[in-house]
């Protein structure tokens, strides 16, 4: 896999795990768009700010990446991923895990790979 992907998606995974929104701008494009179940769309940079510093505040993070398929052109491409963990309110522990596939469109903004689109929804067993 492409090291600087993967570099790329575990800070992303810091963001979540350490509540450390400041990586935010470091890992987004200026106008990134959000898209994850169940919350509202948000467009550009401080749109998702405002919506990771909102769900941060009250839900604690332990999750981890693993990139299944990535696909690079010169600057854009896309990144399939699947995560797994746990996602608590602040103050209580997990009881079980967690799981979601995501989809990232990632592209090239001075030489550094940024998410540029980002979906993801609940992994559902069958």
């Amino acid at each position: 896999m492409n090291t600087e992907i993967n570099q790329l998606i575990n800070r992303y995974a810091q963001v979540l795990n350490n509540a450390d929104t400041r990586i935010l701008r470091e890992v987004f494009t200026d106008d990134a768009v959000f898209i994850g179940q169940p919350f509202p769309t948000a467009a550009g940079i401080k749109a998702i700010e405002a919506t990771y510093n909102a769900f941060l505040s009250q839900l604690d993070f332990k999750v981890q990446f693993e990139v299944l398929e990535v696909e690079l052109g010169e600057s854009i491409g896309y990144v399939q991923t699947r995560s797994s963990g746990s996602i608590v309110p602040k103050g209580q522990a997990a009881d079980g895990g967690e799981g979601n596939r995501e989809l990232f469109v990632v592209k090239k903004i001075d030489g550094n790979w940024k998410l540029h689109r980002y979906i993801f929804n609940a992994e559902i067993s069958a």
